[in-house]
């Protein structure tokens, strides 16, 4: 009976914490997957957790069969059976491009959606010929070829510009229909059709990744501007959402560049994509451009100042390609379109310095406390404790003012500066450890010649380890955190830490969610590597406390 009542109670607690673990885990869980997924699994009618997976093709244009759900209903069969009727007696058109059997499906699969949200219920439990009448009336070959638009999926180009240093800008090919602006290199693996897009111009593009793996276009084309100024080049796209990937070589005046990384074909929404060429200079506070870098050891025959060579090449990925393309594209974005790496620097020397001063600092004072005798400690230490209870809003004002006539605002100094003269818990945190280390210790350093300073850093600093990675773990969570101070103190761009600067550009892109969460994830996680790695010491310090 014992042990079944051990067992049980084990049992019982563990169950427990699994499932803490969970719910406290679920938050973290939801971030991360919400961090790569794209606009069309954000913004819809059901609410998913893992992000869908992507799905290259061989072929496009093709048929999105995940776009329209499923129907679903107790009748959701013989209603379908119905609307597949109503949709061949409408005889449609479909594109060639696409079999018979996929268009319909994806029709019947729209036009049920449709349907649900258009009739009224008691049109859904009437019988078969009554509900038929009624649908009747809601489809049409206008409506059919209006649902099978929205489950179509190609890869398009629209206009192409071009512009120089001095802002002068030039449409390419702007003479030319839009399906022959570009020369096909490999016309077994694609080709382009002219198409019209809500009265806009377009090149659909046709291919066919089972004749090879790459897909080629290349123009020359003559500017208005010297191409040697050239700032960036636009293209107006349309993805097919197969995670293929787009890269672009540009050449101008004996020169040629090519695009840092490659364009994911993500998404299904039309969307600008922009290369700019990099010359140096400041990074803005959101760079929305792609850098076109110069190829090292490489020239170019064009060298007519008024010549621009434009090369697309267009690469089929694997399964498993696609999914990293995936899982790193909205990390990429964000470290892209922000100066992420200045961040990091100016939070990495933010929290070294403020560990550095704020560990000796408090643990000089401490040993003080703790370990000498001098007039007046009592009272200096309980007038320290005091200052604990006074709320950082109440000093908030007088500080920064202290700072600003110091000439500390907009620069680092008061997020650094202050931690010398150590914090006030962390002090009475290393004096109870202190105090509790035996007196024959600091004794038998005194007869082997040592001084107040070689019995601190000998004696006790190592015996406060504990407490002291606790302390440095405390003011890593708060500095790397910390987002009043650089809200009070910093203006300019240049000084942002990495947590006030994701801050800034989570306001910039509060339109995108996905975006949101990953640069939400690249701040939280360092501080639960450190909390996981570091959580040994942490409890060990905190436990050590006061103990004899």
């Amino acid at each position: 009976m014992r042990f079944l009542s051990r067992f049980v109670t084990k049992s019982v607690i563990y169950t427990l914490l699994i499932a803490g673990s969970i719910v406290f885990a679920f938050p973290f869980l939801w971030m991360a997957t919400t961090s790569v997924k794209v606009d069309r699994e954000l913004f819809t009618e059901k609410i998913t957790i893992m992000p869908m997976a992507p799905r290259p093709r061989m072929k496009s244009p093709y048929i999105d069969d995940r776009y329209y759900p499923a129907p679903a209903g107790p009748r959701a069969a013989e209603l379908s059976s119905v609307i597949h009727e109503l949709v061949r007696k409408a005889k449609p058109d479909y594109p060639a491009e696409f079999s018979r059997e996929a268009a319909e499906e994806a029709v019947v699969r729209g036009l049920f959606k449709r349907l649900s949200l258009r009739l009224p219920a008691d049109v859904w439990e009437a019988p078969r010929d009554e509900f038929a009448r009624q649908a009747a009336k809601e489809i049409d070959r206008a409506i059919i070829t209006e649902t099978l638009d929205g489950a179509r999926r190609e890869l398009a180009f629209g206009l192409l510009l071009a512009r120089d240093r001095q802002l002068v800008e030039q449409r390419l090919g702007g003479d030319t229909p839009v399906g022959e602006r570009m020369v096909n290199l490999t016309p077994g693996v694609a080709r382009m059709t002219d198409g019209v897009v809500n009265g806009q111009s377009m090149a659909v593009v046709h291919y066919d990744f089972n004749r090879g793996d790459t897909a080629r276009w290349q123009k020359t084309f003559t500017t208005t501007f010297d191409s040697g100024d050239l700032q960036r080049v636009q293209l107006y796209l349309r993805p097919d959402d197969t995670w293929h990937e787009l890269r672009l070589t540009v050449e101008a005046k004996g020169k040629r560049y090519r695009a840092e990384r490659p364009v994911f074909l993500a998404n299904m929404s039309w969307a600008t994509v922009t290369w700019q060429v990099r010359r140096g200079g400041e990074q803005p506070r959101l760079k929305t451009w792609l850098w076109l870098e110069p190829v090292k050891n490489a020239s170019s025959e064009i060298t007519d100042p008024h010549l621009l060579r434009l090369t697309f090449e267009l690469r089929h990925v694997s399964g498993a390609r696609a999914w990293f393309n995936k899982l790193r594209n909205n990390y990429i974005l964000v470290t892209e379109q922000i100066p992420f790496l200045r961040y990091l620097r100016v939070s990495a020397f933010l929290v070294l310095a403020n560990i550095v001063l704020v560990v000796l600092a408090s643990s000089l004072v401490a040993y003080a406390f703790a370990r000498l005798k001098w007039p007046g400690r009592d009272f200096a230490f309980y007038l320290m404790l005091a200052t604990m209870m006074i709320p950082a809003q109440v000093t908030m004002i007088p500080h920064f003012l202290i700072w600003k006539s110091l000439g500390g605002y907009n620069t680092l100094t008061p997020l650094w500066l202050g931690a010398a003269f150590g914090n006030a818990f962390f002090i009475f945190l290393l004096r109870q450890t202190l105090k509790g280390i035996p007196r024959d210790l600091e004794d038998a350093a005194r007869l082997d010649g040592c001084g107040v300073l070689r019995i601190y850093w000998h004696i006790m600093l190592p015996f406060a380890k504990p407490s002291l990675a606790a302390i440095a773990i405390f003011t890593f969570m708060g500095v790397w955190n910390d987002f009043m101070g650089p809200l009070i103190y910093i203006a300019d761009q240049k000084l942002y830490p990495l947590a006030f600067g994701l801050y800034a550009y989570s306001v910039t892109i509060s339109s995108n969610p996905a975006l949101t969460m990953a640069a939400s994830l690249l701040v939280t996680l360092p501080v639960i590597l450190v909390f996981f790695f570091a959580q040994k010491y942490f409890i060990q310090g905190i436990a050590m406390t006061g103990m004899k």
